[in-house]
């Protein structure tokens, strides 16, 4: 919405990295177009069949809504590359359908957008051997994507939740301070991007361009408004600033929370969000979809939901309510529809 432009020389930055990296050499390969044309994440799988010679394969809004109608077209799509946020190829890890016998040709996911769960990846591995899974990260005033690395077994093992990646040759990625200077390693921060993928600003937007925009040692730089940390050359998201609220007069990441709830035994997925009242955050519910369907009342799930999630955060952290749903509402874009979640907030 807010018009950011992308020239020549920041998509050009972003194909010369991807097409490399990701091996995407000949015309042999089809790419999966989950996205909108209208959201960034198109941009990867549109112009690396353009500039490969690939074949787009677009599902429509119906396929979306109609997991039995995805399923179909998938399965006689030949879909080598995938592309899509994690919400999507959560909701289709939900059938056991969804596998290698479905996708036989499927040798890359990757994602972007949000935050790719531990389970997710895992579950790609085991029910798509041969296949790379890829994390990224990058806002749409950097083009797509500025950090990329793939995530293994190992990798899974040893990181929850899971690294974002390394930055791309030709672009900088720090975390710094509220003074905007460079954190240590271990340290959070806002993370700021620069390089030639970075945007010029907001179509006829100057007011918003010059609080976001600015340079960095003679580069176009962006503040992201991301909290995120560094472990060795790893960098590691860690939320959006303007996702810290502040409840009873505690400072809280809800990034954090669903991080941990998301850790928690039969947790598929979980999103968290405040209850309003009178302008303030008053308490917080956290939505939930199970792995499998829980044995026990409601009520003793959450209580002992409750009772894990208190060993992992402060008591301060633990939300009042818990809502359980077998789906959550999804965006145009592929993602968990947090306006919809609140709106079934009693």
């Amino acid at each position: 919405p807010k018009g950011v432009v992308i020239t020549r020389e920041c998509l050009e930055s972003f194909v010369d990295w991807i097409l490399p990296e990701q091996k995407f050499k000949d015309a042999s390969e089809v790419y999966l177009n989950q996205a909108p044309f209208s959201f960034d994440l198109s941009v990867m799988d549109l112009y690396s069949s353009l500039a490969t010679g690939g074949t787009l394969f677009s599902i429509t809004k119906e396929e979306i809504a109609e997991l039995k109608a995805l399923y179909k077209s998938l399965a006689a799509s030949n879909v080598s590359v995938w592309v899509s946020t994690p919400s999507f190829v959560r909701m289709c890890l939900m059938d056991p359908s969804f596998n290698e016998s479905m996708l036989p040709k499927a040798r890359k996911f990757w994602f972007c957008g949000e935050t790719l769960a531990p389970d997710v990846a895992a579950n790609l591995l085991k029910r798509f051997p041969k296949a790379e899974v890829w994390n990224t990260y990058g806002p749409t005033e950097a083009t797509v994507a500025t950090t990329s690395v793939q995530i293994t077994e190992e990798i899974i093992a040893k990181h929850s939740p899971l690294p974002v990646g390394r930055p791309k040759p030709n672009s900088r990625v720090e975390v710094h301070d509220g003074n905007g200077k460079p954190v240590p390693g271990g340290e959070r921060g806002e993370v700021i991007i620069a390089g030639p993928n970075v945007s010029t600003g907001y179509i006829h937007r100057p007011d918003l361009t010059s609080k976001a925009f600015f340079q960095l040692d003679g580069q176009r730089a962006y503040h992201t408004g991301d909290s995120g940390h560094y472990e060795g050359d790893l960098l590691f998201f860690d939320g959006r600033i303007d996702f810290q609220i502040k409840l009873h007069g505690y400072r809280i990441e809800i990034g954090d929370i669903e991080a941990n709830l998301n850790a928690l035994a039969n947790v598929q997925d979980a999103v968290v969000i405040p209850a309003m009242k009178n302008g303030t955050a008053d308490h917080l519910v956290a939505f939930i979809i199970f792995k499998e369907k829980p044995s026990a009342s409601d009520f003793e799930v959450m209580k002992q939901m409750k009772k894990d999630l208190g060993e992992r955060v402060p008591e301060y952290m633990v939300p009042r309510r818990f809502i359980f749903l077998p789906e959550f509402p999804i965006t145009t874009n592929g993602k968990a529809d947090r306006r919809k979640l609140a709106e079934l907030i009693p």
